[in-house]
C-alpha cells in the first residue's frame, strides 16, 4: 500500500501536518514547546499586515494571533490537499485570516497590497519552492514591504544553503541568519 502524501501524526511530541513524509506544520501549542524553528520566524513587534507564503497547517498564524491578538493576515497555499486537511485538523478559522489557494510566487507578482511582515516558508514535502530565491521573485518580495518591513525565509540546510544565503543577502542586504537543528531562518529587512 502506497504511503499517504499528506496525513496528520506525531513527531517529537508534536502533533504535525507531514507532506510526503516531511513535518510542514505542527500544532501551534507544541510549536512553543517542542523543537522546531516557527517561533524564530515571528517578528518581534506587532505587524500591521502579514503575509504568509506557504500556510500550511497555520502553524505561523495561530502564533502571530496567540502573541498579538488579531491582525490581518493573508495565508497563500497551492496545495488543495494540505489546506482540506489544515481546515479539518488545524482550525484555520482564525479571525481576520483570509486563506487564499494558490501559487505563492504568482500571488506575489500580482499583488498590490503592502505588508510590514512577509513569511516565506515555501515547500512541498523536503522540496524548496526553486522560484523564491530568483531575483523577480525577491524583487517583488521588496516592493510589497513598507519601508522598515520584516520579510523572514525559512531554509533547509543542505549542499545549496550557502548559495541560497548570498542570493538573499544580495537582495536584502540587512540580513541575518539563525540555525535552528536542520533550518536557517533568515530575517531582512528593507530600510
Amino acid at each position: 500500500m502506497a504511503e499517504r502524501r499528506v496525513w496528520v501524526g506525531e513527531d517529537a511530541g508534536q502533533r504535525a501536518l507531514f507532506v510526503d513524509g516531511v513535518v510542514q506544520s505542527v500544532a501551534a501549542a507544541d510549536a512553543l514547546r517542542g523543537p522546531g524553528y516557527w517561533p524564530a520566524m515571528l517578528p518581534d513587534v506587532r505587524p500591521r499586515r502579514a503575509l504568509l507564503l506557504g500556510l500550511g497547517g497555520g502553524t505561523i498564524a495561530h502564533l502571530l494571533v496567540r502573541r498579538f491578538g488579531s491582525l490581518p493576515l493573508i495565508g497563500v497555499e497551492a496545495d488543495p490537499e494540505v489546506l482540506a486537511v489544515a481546515r479539518a485538523e488545524f482550525d484555520l478559522t482564525l479571525p481576520a485570516l483570509t486563506v487564499v489557494q494558490g501559487d505563492a510566487v504568482e500571488y506575489v507578482a500580482t499583488c498590490a497590497e503592502r505588508f510590514d511582515y512577509i513569511c516565506v516558508d515555501l515547500y512541498r514535502g523536503a522540496e524548496p519552492e526553486r522560484r523564491v530565491y530568483a531575483r523577480p521573485f525577491l524583487r517583488q518580495l521588496r516592493a510589497l514591504l513598507f519601508p522598515g518591513g520584516l520579510v523572514v525565509f525559512n531554509l533547509f540546510r543542505d549542499g545549496r544553503t550557502a548559495r541560497r544565503l548570498h542570493r538573499l543577502r544580495q537582495m536584502f542586504p540587512y540580513a541575518t541568519r539563525e540555525i535552528i537543528g536542520q533550518n536557517v531562518v533568515v530575517r531582512a529587512r528593507i530600510p
